[in-house]
């Protein structure tokens, strides 16, 4: 495996073995519990959750379980700063699925081990094949989509996720959207959303959610709401929900019963709903 680049397995695959940088990844279903425990032991040949078992010169072995909800998994090997050592591992779990949920483990280094940890919020789609340091502060970037948008402003597919950027920063991930070192990759979303939110297209009220979530990323948020108070879809619907608690304290990914609230246009729902996501103050 080239460094920092990802490797794609899912457990129809079986046990394989790969090194990169020094560092040996085998990866294999993990074994079935009785009673079966995922839908792999129940329905397949093997368990569809993962054992990785990371090995490295002077380093002791360390193995993790990854997510028992996942379909296929992406490893890769990466310095996660430039001044590291020695390197840690990735582990993306996706679902897949017309949503793409996507869980991503790090291993990170510690001492003369490795310590566990996950990238923050709800998050779909895939990272890139191959990681890098988009800012140049010599720490690696993992850039995703917010899957709280998901089903809120019509269809889920008629919804893009706007983009969210973590990294790793004494050794805790944290989200970065709000740097202006990441500005570009909100700037070339809302390029490729305004088109579609300012036209006559069904369904766009979703594109404009993201359009303005991303211009709230970078400073940029009355410019858009004010575009979109012109252009939103009046036929769409006629009665919209928003959750009135954070994603923190959602379950299994929905807003809990009761916690949510009816608004008589898109744009108050959309309002309250980039408030309660931290896009707004």
């Amino acid at each position: 495996m080239a460094p920092a680049t990802f490797r794609f397995w899912k457990p129809s695959d079986g046990r394989a073995i790969w090194t990169s940088d020094g560092v040996r990844i085998a990866i294999a279903p993990a074994p079935c519990g009785m009673p079966p425990q995922t839908e792999g032991c129940r329905w397949d040949p093997q368990n569809n959750q993962a054992e990785v078992t990371v090995t490295s010169t002077g380093v002791a072995p360390v193995t993790v379980r990854t997510d028992d909800q996942s379909s296929f998994y992406r490893v890769a090997v990466v310095r996660f700063d430039a001044t590291d050592p020695r390197p840690g591992v990735v582990i993306e779990n996706e679902s897949g699925g017309s949503a793409g949920n996507v869980r991503v483990q790090l291993l990170l280094p510690s001492g003369s081990g490795y310590r566990e940890a996950t990238l923050p919020g709800y998050l779909q789609g895939e990272l890139p094949a191959t990681l890098t340091d988009i800012s140049g502060d010599g720490a690696v970037d993992f850039i995703l989509r917010d899957g709280g948008f998901g089903d809120v402003f019509g269809c889920n597919a008629c919804t893009p996720r706007p983009p969210v950027v973590l990294t790793v920063r004494g050794g805790i991930s944290v989200d970065v959207s709000r740097e202006p070192a990441y500005a570009a990759v909100f700037r070339e979303d809302m390029a490729r959303l305004r088109p579609i939110c300012l036209s006559n297209t069904r369904y766009r009220n979703g594109a404009c959610a993201a359009y303005v979530a991303d211009a709230a990323r970078i400073g940029g948020f009355h410019s858009a709401w004010a575009e979109i108070l012109h252009h939103w879809d009046r036929e769409e619907n006629d009665l919209w929900q928003s959750c009135d608690v954070p994603y923190s304290e959602w379950t299994d990914h929905r807003c809990p019963p009761g916690k949510g609230s009816n608004y008589r246009t898109f744009p108050e729902s959309l309002h309250a709903f980039l408030v309660r996501a931290g896009y707004i103050s």
